[in-house]
């Protein structure tokens, strides 16, 4: 049997964003030891189809593991450039920012920026 090692935390590349299930706002993580602190208070009402996207575009799932502790374990999936524009922009609407339309960027890594940077106006 071939079984290869689960993604480390380590591995996840900040910053990142938490994408919750059935909500279109999206949540800012800016690194490893942010995600360590205070991932049982952001995901306090963690719905099990919650997902945090990294700098890369890489998706994990987050699972809640028996000891209550938030586990980030990799879906195998990326997220498109155009689905996190999009994905962008659904947020900045949420934060009634204006001119969502002419929201762009051309890395994940520039759009997670963009997120925080919205946070701190």
């Amino acid at each position: 049997m071939n079984m290869t090692p689960r993604p480390q935390i380590s591995d996840i590349r900040w910053p990142a964003v938490i994408k919750f299930d059935g909500d279109d706002e999206l949540c800012y993580v800016d690194s490893e030891q942010a995600w360590i602190q205070d991932a049982g208070s952001l995901l306090y009402n963690h719905r099990g189809n919650d997902q945090l996207i990294d700098s890369d575009g890489c998706i994990y799932d987050l699972e809640r593991r028996h000891d209550d502790h938030i586990e980030a374990v990799d879906s195998g999936e990326r997220i498109e450039l155009s689905d996190f524009i999009k994905r962008v922009r659904i947020h900045a609407s949420c934060a009634h920012r204006c001119c969502i339309e002419k929201i762009s960027f051309r890395s994940i890594a520039e759009g997670i920026r963009l997120i925080d940077s919205m946070s701190t106006d």
